[in-house]
């Protein structure tokens, strides 16, 4: 078994962080409650692709294309010689990418140093299964071949949704062959579209902002009628040996815990080596949400992985042999 690195979390949650609580609360039952027709009209709002605020990223900075046909938008893609973080953004599979993403994304970049792209994948209930796994594959694959002259080293990141589909993703490119990110950087992972885990019955209570059935309705407009326990759907229950090394962030609050909890054994298991923080008192995604000292702590320490994985923090003999090589 790989050695598991346990990161310290803040003791406790600053009494502001939780005061969005019910608000959160309120917006995920109507949201479960709605009408599926009134809902999925609702959430085709979110799925046109976006960009981060002027105050978040300056304008020149930001820049939009096309990998494989796949939309991405860029922060500083002048930089990806040097290093690049390809996320994929959560919102269980039919919800685009808010501003509180392009706030991390914008974050990690700036703090890390290197390019970052957002993959705009296709969503449901427009385009179910496969549409967002085979558009995360190719994009990513699309994104290497364009800088194949450059050859960065590169990570792999996703939240929620995007972070199960990040680890599918992950798996599709060890199955072919394909390059490997350096690392892969997770937070709160959607890794097991079934809800079987037992452990989630003892969440749903504690975290504000998922519910189970408004999951459930997510999974099954997402799936289509696929087996939710298909590896590309609930990646969890796929092979993880040979995987680069994971950072995984939670919440000890978040519906989502027990896969986690459960994906971090697993890695271990697989003898992929794991970063594993749990925040006490952390709800779901709570690193892009959040904005006081325990959201900054676990961004701290993803910067920290990322920058390491990228070769940003090594010693100068060091990369220098590496780049002999």
């Amino acid at each position: 078994m790989k050695s598991m690195h346990v990161e310290t979390p803040v003791p406790q949650v600053d009494e502001e962080e939780a005061s969005g609580a019910r608000a959160l609360r309120v917006g995920a039952f109507i949201s479960a409650q709605m009408p599926i027709g009134l809902y999925e009209l609702n959430v085709r709002r979110t799925h046109h692709p976006t960009k981060p605020d002027r105050e978040l990223v300056d304008r020149s900075l930001v820049t939009r294309s096309r990998h494989r046909g796949i939309p991405v938008t860029w922060i500083d893609r002048a930089r990806a010689n040097t290093g690049l973080v390809i996320h994929l953004h959560g919102g269980a599979y039919v919800n685009g990418e808010s501003q509180n993403h392009w706030d991390w994304l914008s974050d990690l970049r700036r703090r890390t140093g290197a390019a970052a792209a957002m993959l705009h994948y296709r969503m449901a209930p427009e385009m179910p299964y496969p549409a967002a796994y085979d558009d995360a594959v190719e994009g990513v694959l699309g994104i290497l071949e364009d800088l194949d002259a450059v050859s960065p080293r590169w990570v792999l990141s996703g939240d929620s949704a995007g972070g199960g589909l990040a680890l599918a993703v992950v798996q599709a490119l060890r199955d072919r062959g394909e390059t490997l990110p350096s690392a892969l950087l997770l937070t709160s992972p959607w890794a097991d579209l079934t809800g079987e885990d037992p452990r989630r019955t003892a969440q749903i209570e504690k975290d504000p902002a998922v519910r189970p059935d408004l999951l459930a309705r997510c999974a099954a407009m997402y799936a289509d009628g696929f087996p939710l326990d298909d590896p590309r759907l609930s990646p969890l229950d796929g092979d993880l040996h040979g995987l680069p090394p994971v950072h995984l962030t939670v919440g000890d609050q978040d519906l989502l815990l027990g896969d986690s909890q459960r994906l971090r054994d697993a890695l271990g298991l697989a003898d992929v080596e794991v970063t594993y923080l749990e925040q006490p008192g952390g709800w779901h995604c709570y690193p892009l949400v959040w904005r006081g000292p325990a959201a900054q702590r676990a961004r701290r320490a993803q910067i920290a992985f990322v920058r390491d994985a990228l070769g940003f923090d090594a010693p100068v003999n060091e990369g220098r042999r590496a780049a002999a090589h």
